[in-house]
Parts: structure tokens; sequence; C-alpha cells
């Protein structure tokens, strides 16, 4: 399962993770500090959320027509131009805020592409034998580097402040390197850019509610839940804490993640009874959000937001492998793009939703508002998308039909 191709994913996806998880705390912080204003939090989310919507579906065509190691690399090629351009901004005398809300809609539009690529990327190069396993490591070793990343932001941002930037730039080049381990994956189309084809990933999760109903449960779930973009008002209004404690808890998450992940990772047997599964983990997602909500204690808060990571990351496994497993391969970029644009969109709509209520109403009502709402879409879900929460096995569309 360890060959050279997954190693440069591996070392790739590391290297891209570890630049966004620290540029999310770190933007969050300077931003924060140097407008005070919560709901510029929630524009950071829109400014890279917008191009996501914008190009989902050019970009998942894309992915299924032309090499997607090529991708790869020039979407980490414009990552690493949007770390030097924020850098720069940041260290100016005075933070030009929509220069920086601009230089994060290329982010976003670079990820657009991004996104879909690597998502189809491992089923190219790993056995379907060994691609849940692949999954649960994929995510695990991502998860790690979502934890050292908010560790290493706090770390740096009390060292170094706004120059903190520039170490980034060296992870840029390490995503280079690791990409260019890839093979070619040529992709042999005729390349045809008709609505047809565009649009046939959406038709294909018109017609598979078990796929269909993975997607909308992140989407929905994760948007009412969030509290990540939050947390720097958290910190410095609850806790009355530093920057320091921030990269704390934005490491939390993640660390409960990597736990739960290399569990599974360990395991000989694949899940059997995965939407069962899937839904006692987002009730537990649901109700650690309303505990980190009432959490006046740094401990308390730790706790909940490490049970918020593990029972997200079972649910990010089941649903993974359920859209890279039971998507043909013809289909997989254009079906990851939607996925992409629901992750993206549950993440920084959630960002916006959370920062624009807290701006409202405070951090506390917003995420005990937050983990009611998720609690209720689940029991909603779980009728609406049923053969979703009632699946066993994860198998191939050519083992079962819907």
């Amino acid at each position: 399962m360890w060959s050279k191709a997954l190693i440069g994913l591996i070392i790739g996806r590391i290297a891209t993770t570890l630049i966004g998880s620290t540029m999310a705390v770190s933007i969050g912080w300077h931003l924060y500090e140097a407008t005070g204003e919560a709901f510029d939090l929630a524009l950071v989310g829109i400014f890279q959320i917008v191009p996501v919507i914008s190009l989902f579906l050019v970009a998942g065509w894309a992915a299924d027509n032309f090499s997607r190691k090529s991708i790869l690399l020039i979407s980490a090629g414009l990552q690493l131009l949007v770390v030097l351009a924020v850098a720069l901004l940041m260290n100016q005398p005075e933070l030009n805020k929509w220069a920086l809300f601009c230089s994060l809609s290329v982010l976003g539009a670079g990820r657009a592409f991004f996104a879909p690529a690597i998502q189809s990327v491992l089923p190219n190069i790993v056995s379907s034998d060994h691609l849940g396993r692949a999954v649960a490591a994929i995510s695990s070793i991502w998860n790690i580097a979502l934890t050292v990343g908010p560790f290493l932001a706090g770390v740096l941002l009390a060292a170094l402040d706004r120059q903190l930037y520039w170490v980034l730039i060296i992870f840029g080049l390490f995503t280079l390197g690791g990409f260019s381990l890839l093979p070619a994956l040529n992709i042999h189309s005729e390349r045809k850019l008709a609505l047809k084809d565009i649009f046939s990933g959406v038709e294909y999760l018109m017609h598979n509610n078990v796929v269909r109903g993975a997607l909308f449960t992140d989407l929905v779930v994760i948007l009412c839940g969030s509290v990540m973009a939050i947390l720097p008002v958290f910190v410095k209004d609850v806790l009355h804490e530093g920057p320091e404690t921030l990269g704390l808890l934005r490491a939390m998450p993640a660390v409960g993640a990597t736990l739960i992940g290399l569990t599974m990772v360990r395991r000989k047997r694949a899940i059997e009874r995965n939407g069962p599964l899937l839904f006692w983990s987002l009730i537990i997602f649901s109700f650690s959000i309303i505990g980190f909500a009432f959490s006046q204690n740094l401990y308390v808060a730790c706790f909940a937001l490490l049970v918020y990571g593990g029972s997200d990351m079972v649910s990010v496994v089941i649903r993974s492998s359920v859209v890279q497993i039971m998507t043909p391969d013809a289909l997989r970029g254009r079906v990851s793009a939607v996925n992409s644009l629901f992750i993206a969109s549950s993440n920084e709509l959630g960002d916006f939703r959370s920062g624009s209520v807290t701006a409202a109403v405070g951090p506390v009502a917003c995420a005990v508002a937050g983990g009611v709402m998720s609690l209720g879409i689940v029991l909603l879900f779980r009728s609406t998308f049923r053969p979703l929460f009632e699946l066993q096995k994860i198998e191939p569309p050519s083992a079962r039909q819907d």
C-alpha cells in the first residue's frame, strides 16, 4: 500500500494542510487584532467560498479530463504565491483587509481545482482492497498536520508575530516536491466541454441517495455546528487567554480525529455497520458542540473539542469511503467537485454563520444554537436519507445497485 506515489501524496497533503491550518489561526488572530470586528472573521470564509462555488463544475470536469497531477502542481504553485502575498500584506504598517480578502479569493480559486483532483487521486494509486485503510490513513495523517498547524501557529505567533508567514513559504516548496512524486495520472478522454458532461456528476448524485446523503450530511451538519471561526473571540472574551491558548484549542479537534483515525487504520476488518455508526458519531458531535459552548474552563473546552474532532473523524472516514468507493472512476472528479463544494460550503459558510451570529449574540449563544441545530438536522436526515443510515457494507457500484 505504501508506494512512492502514496508517500508523495502524503507529503504534499501534509505541507498543504500545515499551510492552511496555520494560516487559519494566524490570519484570524491578526485580523481580529487589527479590526476588533467579529464580522471580519465571517468575511474570511465568504471570500474563500465564492470562487469555489463559481468554479466547482468546471474544476470537476477538469479533474476527469486532464492530468490530476498537473492540476495539483498548479494549485500548489498558486497557494505558494498567495502565501507570499499574505506575508507582504501582513508586514505593512497598516493591514489592508480588503487586499487580504482578495488574496484569499485567489486561494479559494486554487482550492476549487485542488479539492476534486486530490480527492480523485487515491483510488488511482491504491488498490480497492486497501482503499478503506488508505482513506483512514490519509485522514489520520491529515489530522496530525491539522494538530501540528495550530500548535505551530500559536508558537510562531508568540515568537515571530506577523513574520511567521515567511516560514510558510518553506512548506509551499514541500507541497510542490511531494506532488511531483505522483505518476502522470493522464486522463484519456475526448475533453468535451458540454453542459451534459459538466453536469454529469450532479446527475449521478440525483440518482444515488446514499452518496447524495453523505454529501448533504456533511454540508448541513458542519454548517450549523462549526465553532472554529469564533475561537479567537472565545479565547479573548470568554477564557481571557492569549494566542498560545488559541493554538491549543484549534488543535484539539485534530488531536481527537487523529486518535480515532489511527485506531481505524489498525483495524484488520472493514466496518460493517457503517450507517448506524455514522448516525451515532453525528449525535456525539452535536452534543460536543453544546458542551463546548458551556465550558468556562480551559480543560473542559479542550475535552469538548477533542470529542468534537474524534466523532467527526468517524463521520469523515465513512462519508469519504462512500463517495470514493461508490462513485465510478470516470465520474469521480465531478462528484468529488460537488463534494469539495459541500465541504468548503460547510466550513466557510459555517464560519460566516458563526462569525455573524457571534457578532449579534456573542460566542456562547452562537455555539449553543449551532449544537442544537446540528442535532436536529441529524435526526431529520435519518429519515430523509434512510439508505445511508441503514448502510452496512460500502461496495463499489458494480456490486451494489441503488
